[in-house]
């Protein structure tokens, strides 16, 4: 994987002096209006080319008046036309900011051996977070290249990982259906080893993205993991181990297993010596306000299948009633999900592993790529 210089190394500088991006986005937030966003591209691509964009930034300019052409014809024909006045607001600004970046070079502000210096030191931390060691007498492009080549490495390494792991777990999954209960504490590990295989995946992804994209991202895309990742350390405090498991998935996801929260077996009566714990739970689903609340309910696999399906269900819409209530949302804003028997956290084997089994999960979901 090539890794060009001249385009990593000006968006490097571009990161390190932080140039302006541009006052398309600003634009956007003030139209109220398809016509009125329209305008306002027109109008950033309009200053980027009285900048000279066209002329030395010519890539980025004709993307960006691609963008527009595209977003004026969608409005008038009338359609929905959010996702392509979103494409050529963003294609406006980065033409925009490119040609102030170029400008501001020109003016001779900052010379280029600080550029260089500061570009090492971004991809020195790249790696630094990927756990990868660079030879110390690769500078410039063949930094850049090294690592990219070494994350690719251990991108291929955990997907045969994960892929060997989700052949054997599928076959693991038959049994439990077959009520092997004996295979249920080897099915639990391997889906926590096939978690933290994924997990370490989708990390090493994050990192391959941010190095491979331009380098000014890399900043905005660490600080949001590190503070999503902070912001859940900071939420497990709030629950003590006996009230509630807080962790963040490899999907983005934020999962509290409300522990704590008991109900009579066969019943789905919410006891309100839980509202302290609910209390809390509500509190979470405040700290993350750009997640989407789901509430599941999961049983253990005593008795019929479907009515472990429909008990669980009702326990998670009593549960999601409540942190409704707390919110003063309509109980229909936080969705229930009911799971049954069929995600065990433990060996349905022993009483101990079935009350880990019947459990309340409350699950902040981060919105997924085309959603």
């Amino acid at each position: 994987m090539r890794l060009p210089l001249r385009p990593v190394l000006t968006a490097a500088v571009f990161a390190v002096f932080a140039i302006p991006a541009g006052d398309a986005f600003a634009a956007a937030d003030v139209a109220a209006t398809p016509a009125q966003r329209a305008a306002a591209i027109a109008a950033t691509l309009a200053q980027a080319k009285e900048l000279g964009a066209d002329k030395r930034c010519p890539d980025d300019y004709r993307a960006a008046e691609a963008a527009n052409n595209a977003a004026v014809g969608c409005v008038a024909g009338g359609g929905d036309c959010d996702g392509t006045l979103a494409a050529a607001e963003l294609a406006a600004a980065r033409a925009l900011g490119r040609i102030r970046f170029i400008e501001d070079l020109r003016s001779a502000r900052h010379d280029w051996q600080e550029a260089a210096v500061r570009y090492d030191r971004l991809v020195g931390r790249i790696a630094t977070v990927a756990g990868l060691a660079i030879d110390p007498e690769l500078v410039g492009e063949a930094a850049g290249r090294r690592v990219l080549a070494d994350l690719d490495r251990e991108m291929t390494a955990l997907r045969i990982r994960a892929d060997s792991l989700e052949a054997v777990n599928r076959g693991f999954g038959a049994w439990v259906e077959g009520g092997r209960a004996a295979q249920d504490s080897t099915i639990a590990e391997l889906r926590r080893e096939l978690t933290a295989a994924r997990h370490a995946l989708w990390e090493s992804q994050l990192r391959a993205g941010v190095a491979e994209a331009d380098l000014s991202a890399v900043a905005s895309r660490e600080t949001l993991v590190e503070d999503r990742e902070a912001e859940v350390r900071r939420l497990g405090q709030l629950f003590t181990p006996q009230e509630g498991l807080v962790w963040l998935t490899p999907d983005g996801d934020v999962r509290v297993r409300l522990t704590g929260l008991k109900f009579a077996s066969g019943n789905a009566w919410l006891n309100p010596k839980y509202d302290p714990l609910l209390d809390k739970a509500a509190e979470a689903i405040r700290r993350f306000p750009d997640l989407a609340p789901v509430v599941e309910g999961h049983t253990d696999d005593t008795g019929p299948r479907a009515a472990n399906q429909k008990l669980s269900l009702a326990r998670a819409q009593a549960v999601a009633a409540a942190l409704a209530k707390r919110l003063d949302a309509p109980a229909a804003s936080l969705s229930a999900l009911g799971m049954g028997p069929d995600q065990p956290v433990a060996p349905n084997a022993t009483e101990e592993g079935k009350a880990l089994n019947r459990r309340i999960e409350l699950v902040l979901k981060a919105a997924r790529d085309g959603n």
